[in-house]
Protein backbone atom coordinates (compact mmCIF):
# COMPACT_ATOMS: atom_id res chain seq x y z
CA UNK A 1 0.00 0.00 0.00
CA UNK A 2 2.79 2.42 0.95
CA UNK A 3 4.59 1.63 -2.31
CA UNK A 4 1.44 2.46 -4.28
CA UNK A 5 1.04 5.77 -2.46
CA UNK A 6 4.71 6.61 -3.04
CA UNK A 7 4.35 5.78 -6.75
CA UNK A 8 1.25 7.97 -6.97
CA UNK A 9 3.05 10.91 -5.33
CA UNK A 10 6.01 10.47 -7.67
CA UNK A 11 3.75 10.45 -10.73
CA UNK A 12 2.12 13.69 -9.57
CA UNK A 13 5.49 15.33 -9.04
CA UNK A 14 6.73 14.27 -12.46
CA UNK A 15 3.53 15.50 -14.09
CA UNK A 16 3.87 18.87 -12.33
CA UNK A 17 7.56 19.86 -12.30
CA UNK A 18 6.79 23.06 -10.37
CA UNK A 19 5.82 20.85 -7.42
CA UNK A 20 8.93 18.70 -7.76
CA UNK A 21 11.51 21.48 -8.01
CA UNK A 22 11.35 24.09 -5.30
CA UNK A 23 12.21 27.62 -6.36
CA UNK A 24 15.32 28.53 -4.44
CA UNK A 25 16.23 31.82 -6.12
CA UNK A 26 14.46 34.64 -7.91
CA UNK A 27 16.84 36.57 -10.12
CA UNK A 28 15.69 40.19 -10.45
CA UNK A 29 17.17 42.22 -13.32
CA UNK A 30 17.02 45.98 -12.58
CA UNK A 31 17.14 48.29 -15.58
CA UNK A 32 15.23 50.55 -17.97
CA UNK A 33 13.49 49.49 -21.17
CA UNK A 34 14.80 51.34 -24.21
CA UNK A 35 12.25 52.92 -26.57
CA UNK A 36 13.99 55.24 -29.04
CA UNK A 37 11.27 57.78 -29.71
CA UNK A 38 8.38 56.56 -27.55
CA UNK A 39 8.52 58.89 -24.55
CA UNK A 40 10.52 61.62 -26.32
CA UNK A 41 12.24 62.28 -29.61
CA UNK A 42 15.17 59.97 -30.42
CA UNK A 43 17.59 62.79 -29.53
CA UNK A 44 15.72 63.41 -26.29
CA UNK A 45 15.80 59.72 -25.39
CA UNK A 46 19.51 59.55 -26.12
CA UNK A 47 20.28 62.52 -23.84
CA UNK A 48 18.23 61.01 -21.02
CA UNK A 49 19.72 57.55 -21.34
CA UNK A 50 23.21 58.99 -21.10
CA UNK A 51 22.24 60.78 -17.88
CA UNK A 52 20.64 57.63 -16.48
CA UNK A 53 23.73 55.52 -17.15
CA UNK A 54 25.86 58.22 -15.51
CA UNK A 55 23.61 57.99 -12.47
CA UNK A 56 23.75 54.18 -12.45
CA UNK A 57 27.55 54.32 -12.40
CA UNK A 58 27.50 56.80 -9.55
CA UNK A 59 24.96 54.69 -7.62
CA UNK A 60 27.07 51.55 -8.06
CA UNK A 61 30.15 53.38 -6.80
CA UNK A 62 28.22 54.64 -3.77
CA UNK A 63 26.47 51.37 -2.90
CA UNK A 64 28.28 48.03 -3.41
CA UNK A 65 24.90 46.22 -3.44
CA UNK A 66 23.39 48.35 -6.25
CA UNK A 67 22.95 46.56 -9.58
CA UNK A 68 22.05 47.89 -13.02
CA UNK A 69 21.43 46.16 -16.34
CA UNK A 70 21.66 48.14 -19.57
CA UNK A 71 19.17 46.58 -21.99
CA UNK A 72 20.66 47.83 -25.26
CA UNK A 73 24.18 48.46 -26.45
CA UNK A 74 22.81 51.50 -28.30
CA UNK A 75 22.70 53.34 -24.97
CA UNK A 76 26.22 52.30 -24.01
CA UNK A 77 27.51 53.39 -27.42
CA UNK A 78 25.86 56.81 -27.01
CA UNK A 79 27.28 57.09 -23.48
CA UNK A 80 30.75 56.13 -24.69
CA UNK A 81 30.66 58.80 -27.41
CA UNK A 82 29.59 61.41 -24.85
CA UNK A 83 32.52 60.45 -22.57
CA UNK A 84 35.18 59.77 -25.18
CA UNK A 85 37.37 62.50 -23.67
CA UNK A 86 36.73 61.42 -20.07
CA UNK A 87 39.04 58.45 -19.30
CA UNK A 88 38.08 58.48 -15.62
CA UNK A 89 34.42 57.76 -16.42
CA UNK A 90 35.36 55.14 -19.00
CA UNK A 91 37.63 53.36 -16.53
CA UNK A 92 34.94 53.42 -13.83
CA UNK A 93 32.38 51.91 -16.18
CA UNK A 94 34.82 49.26 -17.35
CA UNK A 95 35.59 48.26 -13.76
CA UNK A 96 31.90 47.95 -12.86
CA UNK A 97 31.26 45.79 -15.93
CA UNK A 98 34.11 43.46 -14.99
CA UNK A 99 32.80 43.18 -11.44
CA UNK A 100 29.30 42.45 -12.71
CA UNK A 101 27.71 45.26 -10.74
CA UNK A 102 26.65 46.81 -14.04
CA UNK A 103 25.93 44.44 -16.91
CA UNK A 104 24.81 44.73 -20.51
CA UNK A 105 22.68 42.92 -23.05
CA UNK A 106 24.42 41.35 -26.03
CA UNK A 107 21.88 43.01 -28.31
CA UNK A 108 22.16 46.46 -29.88
CA UNK A 109 18.40 47.02 -29.45
CA UNK A 110 15.01 45.28 -29.37
CA UNK A 111 14.18 45.13 -33.08
CA UNK A 112 11.50 44.50 -35.62
CA UNK A 113 13.39 41.29 -36.24
CA UNK A 114 11.05 39.44 -38.60
CA UNK A 115 11.20 42.33 -41.06
CA UNK A 116 14.99 42.03 -41.13
CA UNK A 117 15.38 38.31 -40.40
CA UNK A 118 18.09 37.90 -43.02
CA UNK A 119 20.21 40.66 -41.47
CA UNK A 120 20.06 39.92 -37.73
CA UNK A 121 23.86 39.91 -37.53
CA UNK A 122 23.32 43.67 -37.10
CA UNK A 123 22.03 43.03 -33.57
CA UNK A 124 25.46 41.81 -32.52
CA UNK A 125 27.83 43.68 -34.85
CA UNK A 126 29.29 45.64 -31.90
CA UNK A 127 30.35 42.74 -29.67
CA UNK A 128 33.98 42.47 -30.83
CA UNK A 129 34.55 46.16 -30.18
CA UNK A 130 32.65 45.97 -26.90
CA UNK A 131 34.90 43.16 -25.71
CA UNK A 132 38.02 45.03 -26.82
CA UNK A 133 36.97 48.26 -25.08
CA UNK A 134 35.62 46.83 -21.83
CA UNK A 135 37.23 43.43 -21.37
CA UNK A 136 33.91 41.56 -21.15
CA UNK A 137 31.68 40.02 -23.81
CA UNK A 138 27.94 39.74 -23.05
CA UNK A 139 26.49 36.34 -23.94
CA UNK A 140 22.87 37.01 -22.90
CA UNK A 141 20.60 39.02 -25.19
CA UNK A 142 17.57 40.70 -23.65
CA UNK A 143 14.84 41.61 -26.13
CA UNK A 144 11.86 43.44 -24.68
CA UNK A 145 8.40 44.63 -25.68
CA UNK A 146 8.23 42.89 -29.07
CA UNK A 147 6.21 39.70 -28.46
CA UNK A 148 7.65 37.45 -31.21
CA UNK A 149 10.94 36.95 -33.01
CA UNK A 150 11.86 34.94 -36.12
CA UNK A 151 13.62 31.61 -35.80
CA UNK A 152 16.53 33.12 -37.76
CA UNK A 153 17.45 34.83 -34.48
CA UNK A 154 18.76 31.51 -33.17
CA UNK A 155 21.40 31.24 -35.89
CA UNK A 156 22.30 34.93 -35.53
CA UNK A 157 22.85 34.43 -31.79
CA UNK A 158 24.96 31.33 -32.37
CA UNK A 159 27.14 33.08 -34.96
CA UNK A 160 27.87 35.88 -32.48
CA UNK A 161 28.53 33.59 -29.51
CA UNK A 162 25.30 34.62 -27.76
CA UNK A 163 24.06 31.66 -25.71
CA UNK A 164 21.06 33.00 -23.79
CA UNK A 165 17.91 34.90 -24.67
CA UNK A 166 15.60 36.65 -22.20
CA UNK A 167 12.38 38.01 -23.74
CA UNK A 168 10.04 40.38 -21.91
CA UNK A 169 7.12 39.92 -24.29
CA UNK A 170 4.35 42.51 -24.42
CA UNK A 171 1.35 40.36 -25.34
CA UNK A 172 -1.24 43.12 -24.99
CA UNK A 173 -2.06 42.78 -28.71
CA UNK A 174 -1.40 39.07 -29.24
CA UNK A 175 -2.62 35.77 -27.77
CA UNK A 176 -1.10 34.53 -24.49
CA UNK A 177 1.82 32.14 -24.67
CA UNK A 178 1.27 28.41 -24.27
CA UNK A 179 2.30 27.09 -20.87
CA UNK A 180 5.18 25.03 -22.21
CA UNK A 181 7.16 28.15 -23.20
CA UNK A 182 5.82 30.64 -20.65
CA UNK A 183 8.23 31.54 -17.80
CA UNK A 184 10.15 28.30 -18.04
CA UNK A 185 13.59 27.58 -19.57
CA UNK A 186 13.86 25.75 -22.88
CA UNK A 187 16.26 25.34 -25.77
CA UNK A 188 15.10 26.94 -29.00
CA UNK A 189 16.65 25.10 -31.92
CA UNK A 190 16.92 26.21 -35.54
CA UNK A 191 16.78 23.91 -38.60
CA UNK A 192 20.60 24.11 -38.70
CA UNK A 193 20.80 22.52 -35.25
CA UNK A 194 21.97 25.68 -33.48
CA UNK A 195 20.42 26.42 -30.08
CA UNK A 196 19.86 29.25 -27.66
CA UNK A 197 18.63 28.88 -24.06
CA UNK A 198 15.42 30.93 -23.70
CA UNK A 199 13.16 32.32 -20.97
CA UNK A 200 10.06 34.20 -22.17
CA UNK A 201 8.09 36.29 -19.68
CA UNK A 202 4.70 37.31 -21.07
CA UNK A 203 4.29 39.69 -18.12
CA UNK A 204 7.09 41.63 -19.86
CA UNK A 205 9.77 43.82 -18.32
CA UNK A 206 7.65 45.45 -15.53
CA UNK A 207 6.76 42.03 -14.10
CA UNK A 208 8.89 42.35 -10.95
CA UNK A 209 6.67 45.03 -9.46
CA UNK A 210 3.44 44.55 -11.45
CA UNK A 211 3.15 40.82 -10.66
CA UNK A 212 5.78 39.80 -8.09
CA UNK A 213 5.34 42.76 -5.70
CA UNK A 214 9.04 43.60 -5.83
CA UNK A 215 9.83 46.36 -5.14
CA UNK A 216 6.75 47.02 -2.96
CA UNK A 217 6.83 50.83 -3.33
CA UNK A 218 6.62 50.65 -7.11
CA UNK A 219 4.18 47.74 -6.99
CA UNK A 220 1.74 49.64 -4.78
CA UNK A 221 2.04 52.73 -6.98
CA UNK A 222 1.61 51.05 -10.38
CA UNK A 223 -0.72 48.21 -9.38
CA UNK A 224 -2.84 49.37 -6.42
CA UNK A 225 -5.59 46.91 -7.30
CA UNK A 226 -3.12 44.04 -6.96
CA UNK A 227 -1.15 45.43 -4.02
CA UNK A 228 -3.01 47.40 -1.36
CA UNK A 229 -1.18 50.71 -0.71
CA UNK A 230 -2.02 50.35 2.99
CA UNK A 231 -0.23 47.02 3.35
CA UNK A 232 3.40 46.88 4.49
CA UNK A 233 6.43 46.16 2.34
CA UNK A 234 7.06 42.61 3.51
CA UNK A 235 3.41 41.62 3.14
CA UNK A 236 3.31 43.13 -0.36
CA UNK A 237 6.35 41.13 -1.45
CA UNK A 238 5.03 37.95 0.16
CA UNK A 239 1.70 38.22 -1.66
CA UNK A 240 3.27 38.69 -5.08
CA UNK A 241 6.18 36.28 -4.74
CA UNK A 242 4.18 33.40 -3.25
CA UNK A 243 1.46 33.75 -5.90
CA UNK A 244 3.88 33.94 -8.83
CA UNK A 245 6.03 31.05 -7.63
CA UNK A 246 2.90 28.88 -7.51
CA UNK A 247 2.04 29.95 -11.08
CA UNK A 248 5.29 28.71 -12.60
CA UNK A 249 4.86 25.60 -14.72
CA UNK A 250 8.41 24.26 -14.52
CA UNK A 251 10.83 26.71 -12.89
CA UNK A 252 13.76 24.28 -12.52
CA UNK A 253 14.66 25.67 -9.12
CA UNK A 254 14.94 29.31 -10.16
CA UNK A 255 13.05 32.09 -11.90
CA UNK A 256 14.06 35.35 -13.53
CA UNK A 257 12.08 38.58 -13.70
CA UNK A 258 12.80 42.09 -14.95
CA UNK A 259 12.34 45.32 -13.01
CA UNK A 260 12.10 48.03 -15.69
CA UNK A 261 9.87 50.58 -17.40
CA UNK A 262 10.01 52.66 -20.56
CA UNK A 263 13.05 54.95 -20.43
CA UNK A 264 12.81 55.42 -16.66
CA UNK A 265 15.67 56.37 -14.36
CA UNK A 266 17.53 54.60 -11.56
CA UNK A 267 15.28 55.76 -8.71
CA UNK A 268 13.39 52.47 -8.24
CA UNK A 269 16.56 50.39 -8.72
CA UNK A 270 18.25 52.21 -5.85
CA UNK A 271 15.61 50.84 -3.48
CA UNK A 272 16.06 47.22 -4.51
CA UNK A 273 19.10 46.29 -2.37
CA UNK A 274 17.27 47.32 0.79
CA UNK A 275 14.07 45.48 -0.10
CA UNK A 276 16.03 42.40 -1.19
CA UNK A 277 17.80 42.32 2.18
CA UNK A 278 14.51 42.74 4.04
CA UNK A 279 12.99 39.85 2.13
CA UNK A 280 16.02 37.57 2.36
CA UNK A 281 16.38 38.23 6.10
CA UNK A 282 12.73 37.29 6.64
CA UNK A 283 13.40 33.79 5.22
CA UNK A 284 9.82 33.70 3.94
CA UNK A 285 10.61 32.12 0.62
CA UNK A 286 13.05 32.04 -2.31
CA UNK A 287 16.14 34.17 -2.03
CA UNK A 288 16.18 37.33 -4.18
CA UNK A 289 19.34 37.93 -6.19
CA UNK A 290 19.93 41.21 -8.04
CA UNK A 291 21.93 41.54 -11.23
CA UNK A 292 22.15 40.73 -14.92
CA UNK A 293 20.61 37.61 -16.49
CA UNK A 294 23.80 35.65 -17.20
CA UNK A 295 24.08 34.20 -13.67
CA UNK A 296 20.56 32.80 -13.94
CA UNK A 297 21.14 31.19 -17.33
CA UNK A 298 24.54 29.75 -16.42
CA UNK A 299 23.03 28.20 -13.30
CA UNK A 300 20.15 26.68 -15.27
CA UNK A 301 22.49 25.40 -17.98
CA UNK A 302 24.87 23.82 -15.44
CA UNK A 303 22.21 22.20 -13.28
CA UNK A 304 19.70 20.94 -15.80
CA UNK A 305 20.65 22.07 -19.29
CA UNK A 306 20.77 18.50 -20.60
CA UNK A 307 17.26 17.80 -19.34
CA UNK A 308 15.51 20.89 -20.68
CA UNK A 309 12.99 20.54 -23.50
CA UNK A 310 14.15 21.38 -27.02
CA UNK A 311 11.65 23.39 -29.05
CA UNK A 312 11.66 23.71 -32.83
CA UNK A 313 9.55 26.09 -34.84
CA UNK A 314 9.07 29.56 -36.26
CA UNK A 315 7.80 32.20 -33.84
CA UNK A 316 6.81 35.16 -36.01
CA UNK A 317 6.78 38.95 -36.17
CA UNK A 318 3.60 40.27 -34.60
CA UNK A 319 4.68 43.92 -34.38
CA UNK A 320 6.60 44.13 -37.65
CA UNK A 321 3.46 44.96 -39.64
CA UNK A 322 3.75 48.50 -38.27
CA UNK A 323 6.53 49.00 -40.84
CA UNK A 324 3.77 49.37 -43.42
CA UNK A 325 3.57 52.96 -42.16
CA UNK A 326 6.84 53.53 -44.00
CA UNK A 327 7.06 50.74 -46.61
CA UNK A 328 9.41 52.56 -48.98
CA UNK A 329 11.92 53.46 -46.26
CA UNK A 330 11.75 49.84 -45.10
CA UNK A 331 12.53 48.66 -48.61
CA UNK A 332 15.42 51.14 -48.81
CA UNK A 333 16.83 49.89 -45.50
CA UNK A 334 16.63 46.28 -46.64
CA UNK A 335 18.27 47.22 -49.94
CA UNK A 336 21.11 48.94 -48.06
CA UNK A 337 21.62 45.93 -45.80
CA UNK A 338 21.79 43.65 -48.83
CA UNK A 339 24.37 45.91 -50.53
CA UNK A 340 26.41 46.63 -47.39
CA UNK A 341 29.99 45.36 -47.87
CA UNK A 342 31.48 42.89 -45.42
CA UNK A 343 33.98 45.51 -44.25
CA UNK A 344 31.41 48.29 -43.74
CA UNK A 345 32.48 50.78 -41.05
CA UNK A 346 31.21 50.51 -37.49
CA UNK A 347 29.26 53.75 -37.89
CA UNK A 348 27.35 52.42 -40.92
CA UNK A 349 26.39 49.25 -39.09
CA UNK A 350 25.32 51.27 -36.06
CA UNK A 351 22.96 53.37 -38.20
CA UNK A 352 21.36 50.34 -39.82
CA UNK A 353 21.10 48.47 -36.51
CA UNK A 354 19.37 51.46 -34.92
CA UNK A 355 16.96 51.76 -37.85
CA UNK A 356 15.51 48.30 -37.08
CA UNK A 357 14.69 49.21 -33.45
CA UNK A 358 11.03 48.65 -32.65
CA UNK A 359 10.17 52.32 -32.04
CA UNK A 360 11.77 53.58 -35.25
CA UNK A 361 8.64 54.33 -37.25
CA UNK A 362 7.01 57.32 -38.88
CA UNK A 363 3.54 58.65 -38.21
CA UNK A 364 1.49 60.47 -35.57
CA UNK A 365 3.51 59.07 -32.68
CA UNK A 366 2.13 57.18 -29.74
CA UNK A 367 -1.17 58.69 -28.62
CA UNK A 368 -0.73 61.20 -25.83
CA UNK A 369 3.01 60.60 -25.36
CA UNK A 370 4.47 63.53 -27.31
CA UNK A 371 3.71 67.19 -27.92
CA UNK A 372 3.06 68.40 -31.46
CA UNK A 373 6.60 69.77 -31.67
CA UNK A 374 8.04 66.48 -30.42
CA UNK A 375 5.92 64.49 -32.89
CA UNK A 376 7.22 66.50 -35.83
CA UNK A 377 10.79 66.39 -34.52
CA UNK A 378 10.50 62.63 -34.00
CA UNK A 379 9.54 62.05 -37.63
CA UNK A 380 12.28 64.36 -38.91
CA UNK A 381 14.88 62.60 -36.75
CA UNK A 382 13.77 59.08 -37.70
CA UNK A 383 13.66 59.93 -41.41
CA UNK A 384 17.08 61.55 -41.00
CA UNK A 385 18.42 58.36 -39.44
CA UNK A 386 17.00 56.28 -42.29
CA UNK A 387 18.53 58.64 -44.85
CA UNK A 388 21.96 58.57 -43.22
CA UNK A 389 21.83 54.78 -42.92
CA UNK A 390 21.08 54.06 -46.58
CA UNK A 391 23.28 56.91 -47.86
CA UNK A 392 26.25 55.43 -46.00
CA UNK A 393 25.91 52.36 -48.23
CA UNK A 394 24.67 53.93 -51.46
CA UNK A 395 23.64 57.62 -51.77
CA UNK A 396 21.25 56.75 -54.59
CA UNK A 397 19.10 54.70 -52.22
CA UNK A 398 18.01 57.74 -50.21
CA UNK A 399 15.38 58.69 -52.80
CA UNK A 400 15.02 55.38 -54.63
CA UNK A 401 11.77 53.48 -55.13
CA UNK A 402 11.39 49.83 -56.13
CA UNK A 403 12.03 49.33 -59.86
CA UNK A 404 9.09 48.39 -62.10
CA UNK A 405 8.38 44.69 -62.32
CA UNK A 406 8.72 42.99 -65.68
CA UNK A 407 5.29 41.94 -66.88
CA UNK A 408 5.38 38.53 -68.55
CA UNK A 409 3.75 37.80 -71.88
CA UNK A 410 0.11 37.16 -71.01
CA UNK A 411 -1.27 33.76 -71.97
CA UNK A 412 -4.90 34.15 -70.95
CA UNK A 413 -5.66 32.06 -67.89
CA UNK A 414 -3.71 28.77 -68.04
CA UNK A 415 -5.28 25.67 -66.48
CA UNK A 416 -2.86 25.73 -63.53
CA UNK A 417 -4.16 29.13 -62.46
CA UNK A 418 -7.79 28.08 -62.90
CA UNK A 419 -7.12 25.50 -60.21
CA UNK A 420 -5.64 28.13 -57.88
CA UNK A 421 -7.55 31.37 -58.47
CA UNK A 422 -11.30 31.85 -58.39
CA UNK A 423 -10.89 34.80 -60.75
CA UNK A 424 -7.84 36.44 -62.35
CA UNK A 425 -8.36 39.94 -60.99
CA UNK A 426 -7.09 40.99 -57.56
CA UNK A 427 -8.72 43.84 -55.64
CA UNK A 428 -7.85 46.66 -53.26
CA UNK A 429 -9.76 47.60 -50.12
CA UNK A 430 -9.16 50.34 -47.57
CA UNK A 431 -10.69 51.11 -44.20
CA UNK A 432 -10.17 51.02 -40.46
CA UNK A 433 -7.05 49.04 -39.68
CA UNK A 434 -6.97 45.76 -37.80
CA UNK A 435 -4.50 42.94 -37.19
CA UNK A 436 -4.94 39.88 -39.39
CA UNK A 437 -7.19 40.74 -41.22
CA UNK A 438 -5.52 44.10 -41.67
CA UNK A 439 -8.78 45.96 -42.31
CA UNK A 440 -12.22 45.48 -40.83
CA UNK A 441 -14.64 43.26 -42.73
CA UNK A 442 -16.76 46.23 -43.84
CA UNK A 443 -13.85 48.05 -45.50
CA UNK A 444 -14.97 49.00 -49.03
CA UNK A 445 -13.20 48.18 -52.25
CA UNK A 446 -11.34 51.12 -53.73
CA UNK A 447 -10.80 51.87 -57.38
CA UNK A 448 -7.18 51.99 -58.36
CA UNK A 449 -5.07 51.46 -61.44
CA UNK A 450 -4.39 47.72 -61.63
CA UNK A 451 -2.74 45.55 -64.29
CA UNK A 452 -2.42 41.78 -63.99
CA UNK A 453 -1.15 39.01 -66.17
CA UNK A 454 -0.68 35.23 -66.02
CA UNK A 455 1.61 32.85 -67.84
CA UNK A 456 2.07 29.15 -67.13
CA UNK A 457 3.67 29.60 -63.69
CA UNK A 458 3.65 33.31 -62.80
CA UNK A 459 0.81 35.66 -61.90
CA UNK A 460 1.94 39.29 -61.87
CA UNK A 461 0.11 42.28 -60.43
CA UNK A 462 1.07 45.91 -60.90
CA UNK A 463 -0.84 48.79 -59.36
CA UNK A 464 -0.59 52.42 -58.34
CA UNK A 465 -2.02 53.52 -55.04
CA UNK A 466 -2.45 57.00 -53.55
CA UNK A 467 -2.08 56.97 -49.77
CA UNK A 468 -4.29 60.04 -49.55
CA UNK A 469 -7.16 57.65 -50.28
CA UNK A 470 -6.92 56.39 -46.70
CA UNK A 471 -8.30 59.66 -45.34
CA UNK A 472 -7.30 61.16 -42.00
CA UNK A 473 -8.33 58.49 -39.48
CA UNK A 474 -6.56 55.27 -38.59
CA UNK A 475 -6.60 53.30 -41.80
CA UNK A 476 -4.98 50.62 -43.89
CA UNK A 477 -4.97 49.56 -47.51
CA UNK A 478 -4.76 45.94 -48.58
CA UNK A 479 -4.41 43.98 -51.78
CA UNK A 480 -6.40 40.77 -51.96
CA UNK A 481 -5.83 37.79 -54.26
CA UNK A 482 -8.75 35.34 -54.72
CA UNK A 483 -7.79 31.76 -53.88
CA UNK A 484 -9.70 28.57 -54.69
CA UNK A 485 -9.71 26.95 -51.24
CA UNK A 486 -11.43 27.35 -47.90
CA UNK A 487 -9.60 29.70 -45.55
CA UNK A 488 -9.14 26.92 -42.97
CA UNK A 489 -7.19 24.83 -45.50
CA UNK A 490 -4.68 27.51 -46.54
CA UNK A 491 -1.48 27.96 -44.55
CA UNK A 492 1.15 30.69 -44.82
CA UNK A 493 4.81 30.78 -43.89
CA UNK A 494 7.89 32.89 -44.54
CA UNK A 495 9.46 31.18 -47.54
CA UNK A 496 12.91 31.36 -45.91
CA UNK A 497 11.76 29.50 -42.76
CA UNK A 498 11.97 25.72 -43.32
CA UNK A 499 10.17 24.87 -40.08
CA UNK A 500 7.31 27.27 -40.78
CA UNK A 501 6.93 25.86 -44.30
CA UNK A 502 6.48 22.45 -42.66
CA UNK A 503 3.88 23.88 -40.28
CA UNK A 504 6.14 23.95 -37.21
CA UNK A 505 5.53 26.99 -35.00
CA UNK A 506 7.06 27.67 -31.61
CA UNK A 507 3.64 28.56 -30.19
CA UNK A 508 2.16 25.33 -31.50
CA UNK A 509 0.04 27.18 -34.05
CA UNK A 510 0.51 29.75 -36.78
CA UNK A 511 -0.01 33.44 -35.95
CA UNK A 512 -2.93 35.39 -37.36
CA UNK A 513 -0.64 36.94 -39.97
CA UNK A 514 2.81 36.24 -41.36
CA UNK A 515 5.63 38.74 -41.94
CA UNK A 516 7.61 37.59 -44.98
CA UNK A 517 9.77 40.27 -46.64
CA UNK A 518 11.86 37.71 -48.52
CA UNK A 519 8.84 35.83 -49.82
CA UNK A 520 5.67 34.08 -48.67
CA UNK A 521 4.93 30.37 -49.01
CA UNK A 522 1.25 29.49 -49.53
CA UNK A 523 0.20 25.87 -49.02
CA UNK A 524 -3.17 24.13 -49.13
CA UNK A 525 -4.08 24.92 -52.73
CA UNK A 526 -3.98 22.76 -55.85
CA UNK A 527 -0.45 24.13 -56.30
CA UNK A 528 1.88 25.64 -53.70
CA UNK A 529 2.72 29.30 -54.27
CA UNK A 530 5.54 31.70 -53.51
CA UNK A 531 4.56 35.37 -53.26
CA UNK A 532 7.11 38.17 -53.43
CA UNK A 533 6.77 41.94 -53.34
CA UNK A 534 9.11 44.84 -52.66
CA UNK A 535 6.58 46.77 -50.58
CA UNK A 536 4.04 44.23 -49.28
CA UNK A 537 5.60 42.38 -46.34
CA UNK A 538 2.70 41.12 -44.19
CA UNK A 539 0.07 38.60 -45.24
CA UNK A 540 -2.96 36.77 -43.90
CA UNK A 541 -5.87 34.67 -45.16
CA UNK A 542 -9.45 35.92 -44.86
CA UNK A 543 -12.69 34.13 -45.59
CA UNK A 544 -14.74 34.87 -48.68
CA UNK A 545 -18.09 35.84 -47.15
CA UNK A 546 -19.91 34.77 -50.33
CA UNK A 547 -18.21 31.40 -50.88
CA UNK A 548 -17.09 29.09 -48.07
CA UNK A 549 -14.91 27.14 -50.50
CA UNK A 550 -12.88 30.24 -51.42
CA UNK A 551 -10.77 32.79 -49.57
CA UNK A 552 -8.61 35.85 -50.10
CA UNK A 553 -4.86 36.15 -49.63
CA UNK A 554 -4.63 39.61 -48.06
CA UNK A 555 -1.45 41.68 -48.16
CA UNK A 556 -0.94 44.85 -46.14
CA UNK A 557 0.02 47.60 -48.57
CA UNK A 558 0.07 50.60 -46.23
CA UNK A 559 -1.21 51.69 -42.86
CA UNK A 560 -1.36 55.23 -41.58
CA UNK A 561 -3.09 57.86 -39.53
CA UNK A 562 -2.94 61.63 -39.73
CA UNK A 563 -5.13 62.20 -36.67
CA UNK A 564 -2.70 63.01 -33.85
CA UNK A 565 -3.38 63.02 -30.13
CA UNK A 566 -0.81 65.09 -28.26
CA UNK A 567 0.49 65.14 -24.72
CA UNK A 568 -1.78 68.04 -23.75
CA UNK A 569 -4.80 65.93 -24.87
CA UNK A 570 -5.44 68.09 -27.95
CA UNK A 571 -6.05 66.47 -31.32
CA UNK A 572 -5.03 67.67 -34.75
CA UNK A 573 -4.75 66.42 -38.32
CA UNK A 574 -1.24 66.91 -39.72
CA UNK A 575 -0.05 66.81 -43.30
CA UNK A 576 1.05 63.50 -44.80
CA UNK A 577 4.46 64.96 -45.67
CA UNK A 578 5.11 65.95 -42.05
CA UNK A 579 4.16 62.61 -40.58
CA UNK A 580 5.66 60.28 -43.19
CA UNK A 581 8.79 62.20 -44.08
CA UNK A 582 10.39 60.92 -47.26
CA UNK A 583 7.61 58.43 -48.03
CA UNK A 584 6.08 58.78 -51.50
CA UNK A 585 2.38 59.53 -51.26
CA UNK A 586 1.80 57.53 -54.44
CA UNK A 587 2.96 53.93 -54.19
CA UNK A 588 3.79 51.70 -57.12
CA UNK A 589 2.86 48.19 -55.97
CA UNK A 590 4.22 45.05 -57.61
CA UNK A 591 3.29 41.51 -56.54
CA UNK A 592 4.65 38.34 -58.10
CA UNK A 593 2.88 35.02 -57.43
CA UNK A 594 4.67 31.89 -58.65
CA UNK A 595 3.56 28.27 -58.75
CA UNK A 596 6.41 26.35 -57.13
CA UNK A 597 5.07 22.80 -57.19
Amino acid sequence: MRMRIAALVLSILLAHPSLAEEVATIHVVPGSHLDIGFTDTPDGVKAKRIRVLDDAIAAAQADPEFRWFEESAWTIDAWREAHKDDPKSLDAFKALLKEGRISASASWCSPHAAMFADHLDLLFFHLDRFERDYGVRPVAAVLNDVPMFPQALVDACAAAGVKFLLVGANTAFSPPLPREIERTPFWWESPSGKRVLVWVDDDAYPAAYMKWGFDPDTARFFAPKEFDPKVGALETMEKGISRMVRSLASPRGAAIVQHAFDNWDTGPAKKLPGFAKQWNDSKKGPRISLGGPEAFFRDIEERCGKDLPVKRGEWGGAWDAIRACNPVWTWRLRAAMKKMPADAPYATRALLATAIEHSQGLGPGWGGMLTEAQTLAHNDQVAGLFRRAVTAVDPKLADAVPPPIEMPKCEGEPEAWKAVLTRPRARFRAGKQWLGPFVVDSAPEIRTELVYCTDQTVYTIRSSFDRAALGVGDGAAVIEIPLRAAAKDVTLAPADSPDACEGKWLRGEAPSFVVAPIGLRVNGLAHALKVTSDLVFSWCVVKDKDDAKSCWLQGLVARQSRQCEFKDKTEKVLDFEKLYVGEPQKLEIHVRVEIVE
